[in-house]
């Protein structure tokens, strides 16, 4: 009998493997931060001696959810831009916020953020770019979450922007570089590092050129927001003459290891080019709805899934979204389509986990690694409470559908993360929660006072 570390069992297991397994009366083993097996409870009870045992027949597991857009620095930000007109809130409110964090401020920032993300199933993010890309990693490392960072990439000057933000050219490929030299295989491989291509209207063609071909050569990926409001598509035809995914294509920025954030305004071509070069399209529905983009009742995600584009999901950020449960964003990724459709059998409740699981791995190219509750693969597992009234009558009839539509991040017991145990039973294990949301607090205040941005109620307080 071998000694492991865990075997963590289930009523289900959502394997997300090829075949899209559910096994009954499951468990899985982990050991030395992997998955060893997978499979019937029964038939693993005999080979293998636990040091711990978690989970139980009424949990559900699946693999840890991935969230492939969030800008973390924001949790300190929440209600910052509420109900906020585009432009003016990232001009007035979100630009001199980044500008302002020091690197130390901006760890204590994003702590949150990957506390909020652990506890409603997250186990791994992408940011797509911070002034101090160092510090975001330090924080992920302390609370125990994988992920990706980058340097903010932008070499167009914006008058209106920060002095912060005024690279030339070779200044942000140089900053894009120093942050994957330092960053990527971080806290023992949890965290990557990428290029950040901020939006098409911030950054020029060389820019563009330069920052693909490093890419390649370091074996990175590249993350950029593209076609996100209706404004942004016109400024694209009236400055370029084509759509801002054609001005990437044009520009050879596109790619498998390329993911396109937003992207609410496409047209056919653009759909063709998307799948023609395996592109990653990131959605963020809550981002979305709460900003008024209009990718949900403008967007083309129906479509793109339908021609076999890989369509993953992002929350934006904790200020952007207003919440960071990826079940929740699920269930506006399965519903919100149907209803602009007018079609109850667009995308579902099956296609939205595979964007957060399986697929979120491949566009973050980490898919050989997580993703998936396969063995081989590195231990980022869920533990399911079902006992709730919202799974009931019958928890396990159909789990996933039960998963995304009737409920939500708050069923997330226990959390492993590498083969780590970073939550259990609701319990943060390698952060005081309590002692860092005291000193959260009080930052959080201090940095919306230096701006002028302190978040204000609509109704009198009496």
């Amino acid at each position: 009998m071998r000694d492991v570390d865990f075997v963590v069992h289930g009523g289900v297991a959502v394997t997300m493997n090829a075949r899209r397994d559910l096994i009954r009366d499951a468990a899985v083993v982990v050991d030395a931060g992997a998955i060893v097996e997978v499979g019937k409870a029964a038939t693993i009870a005999g080979r293998y001696r636990a040091r711990r045992t978690l989970g139980g027949p009424d949990k559900l597991l699946t693999p840890g959810l991935i969230d492939c857009h969030d800008h973390a620095v924001h949790f300190l930000s929440k209600g910052m831009i509420d109900d906020m007109r585009y432009p003016e809130r990232w001009r007035d409110r979100v630009w001199p916020y980044e500008a302002g964090l020091s690197e130390a401020e901006t760890r204590l920032a994003c702590t949150g953020t990957f506390i909020e993300m652990i506890r409603h199933g997250t186990t791994c993010f992408s940011d797509p770019g911070s002034l101090h890309p160092a510090g975001v990693a330090q924080a992920a490392a302390d609370v125990g979450i994988r992920g990706v960072v980058s340097h903010l990439t932008w070499d167009v000057h914006d008058p209106t922007a920060p002095a912060q933000y005024g690279w030339n050219t070779g200044e942000a490929l140089a900053e894009g570089e120093r942050t994957i030299e330092r960053c990527n295989g971080f806290d023992a491989g949890r965290i990557k590092a990428f290029f950040s291509l901020v939006r098409g209207t911030h950054v020029t063609d060389a820019l563009c050129r330069a920052v693909k071909t490093r890419a390649d050569a370091l074996g990175v990926g590249i993350h950029a927001h593209c076609a996100s409001t209706p404004g942004e598509f016109k400024a694209a035809m009236e400055s370029w003459g084509h759509s801002p995914v054609e001005r990437f294509h044009r520009a050879g920025v596109l790619g498998p290891t390329t993911q396109l954030v937003h992207m609410g305004y496409l047209t056919d071509e653009d759909i063709a080019v998307l799948k023609r070069c395996d592109v990653s399209v990131c959605h963020c529905p809550s981002a979305s709805m709460f900003g008024g983009f209009g990718c949900i009742a403008h967007g083309r995600f129906p479509e793109l899934v339908e021609q076999g584009v890989r369509v993953v999901l992002g929350t934006d950020a904790a200020a952007v979204s207003r919440f960071l449960d990826m079940v929740r964003v699920m269930y506006l990724a399965a519903c919100g389509h149907k209803d602009a459709k007018s079609d109850p059998t667009v995308i579902g409740a099956h296609r939205a986990l595979e964007m957060a699981t399986i697929d979120g791995a491949r566009s973050l190219l980490w898919d050989r690694e997580i993703g998936s509750i396969e063995p081989g693969k590195r231990a980022d597992l869920l533990v399911i409470d079902t006992d709730g009234v919202e799974w009931q009558p019958d928890p396990f009839g159909t789990p996933v559908a039960n998963l995304v539509y009737s409920a939500s991040g708050h069923s997330v017991r226990t959390v492993l993360i590498d083969g780590r145990l970073v939550m259990e039973d609701r319990r943060m294990c390698l952060i005081d929660e309590a002692a860092y949301l005291r000193e959260a607090r009080a930052l959080s205040a201090s940095m919306l006072g230096r701006i002028g941005a302190t978040p204000r109620g609509v109704w009198p307080v009496v």
